[in-house]
This record gives C-alpha cells, structure tokens and sequence, in this order.
C-alpha cells in the first residue's frame, strides 16, 4: 500500500534521526560506581498529527545492520523488527522511539539503514527512513524480520528521560 496524498495526511513525519546515545546515568544514594557507560542505537521520528486525536498510532520499525566479519554460508545482513503503539494521541508534535541494545549491535554489527512504517485504523498513513528516500525500495521485504530485539523506551534505561515529549504506550497483551 501506498501512504495517502497529503492533502489528507491525518500524521507527517518531519524528521527520522538515528544514532549511538550512552546509557543514561541515574544516581543512587549511596553512589555505586559505574562498569562503564555502553552505546545503544537509538531512532527517534519526529511527526505531526491534525485530526484533534488519534485512538492508536503504531509504528513498525525496521533495522537493517551489517556483520562485522562475514561468515560463511550467511548473509552479512540481519533484519530487525520492532512494533510500538501509542494512544490517545492528541494534535500536535509528537515524538516516537525505539533502540537497539548494546549488546545486539556487538554481536550483529553496523547499522546500515533504518525504516518506520507508520499505520493509523490499520491503513498506512507514512513512512520514511534513513538513508532519506531508502523506503522507495522497500528493503525491509528482502531479509526475514527478527523480533524482540527493537525495544520501545519503556523496555530501556531512557524510559523516565523526557517522560512527557512522548505518548503513552499501549502495552502488549
């Protein structure tokens, strides 16, 4: 499916960013002291809505990343997938997350592209990803998706940072 024409646009993104942020630094009383202060991956889409609000947005995040040292028989690729619902979304600026933790990018590698497919009552409302103009391709339809490694910020140490920039999330069943 094909997003909408803008003219009834009812969500536009205005920007994807993506890249490494430190684990944030929460202090405790009595101080313990920090192991050490890893890197996540972390891709944040910024968007508009106009209808004065929104049951659910869902985001469907995909994470492309390359391995490091090629093994044989292997793709270099892994695909990841990850989903994250908002609700009760009022008009506005909003803001939508989701990172890959530490470790994975250890294992598996480099991120190589990112992707958001945005839907609103289950139709396609936006998409768009980085490289910008890379969803023309649909790359994401080319390598079996891997779920559960994609975290929304409820799943992460960012969760309490910046609580109120971003919409309350609908939990899994």
């Amino acid at each position: 499916p094909v997003p909408p024409a803008a003219a009834d646009r009812q969500l536009v993104i205005k920007k994807v960013d993506a890249g490494k942020v430190k684990t944030p630094d929460y202090q405790v009383k009595p101080a313990q002291p920090v192991q050490r202060m890893r890197e996540w991956y972390k891709v944040e889409v910024t968007y508009d809505t106009s209808p004065e609000w929104l049951d659910e947005i869902s985001f469907t995040y995909y994470v492309v990343v390359k391995a490091k040292q090629a093994q044989a028989g292997r793709s270099p690729f892994t695909l990841f997938k990850g989903d994250v619902t908002y609700i009760n979304v009022e008009k506005g600026r909003h803001k939508s997350d989701i990172y890959l933790h530490p470790s994975t990018l250890a294992r598996y590698g480099e991120v190589e592209r990112v992707a958001a497919l945005i839907n609103v009552g289950g139709r396609l409302v936006a998409m768009e990803g980085l490289p910008s103009g890379s969803t023309s391709t649909r790359w994401w339809e080319q390598l079996p998706p891997q779920e559960g490694y994609l975290l929304n910020r409820m799943q992460t140490p960012f969760a309490m940072i910046n609580f109120d920039d971003y919409e309350a999330i609908k939990p899994k069943n």
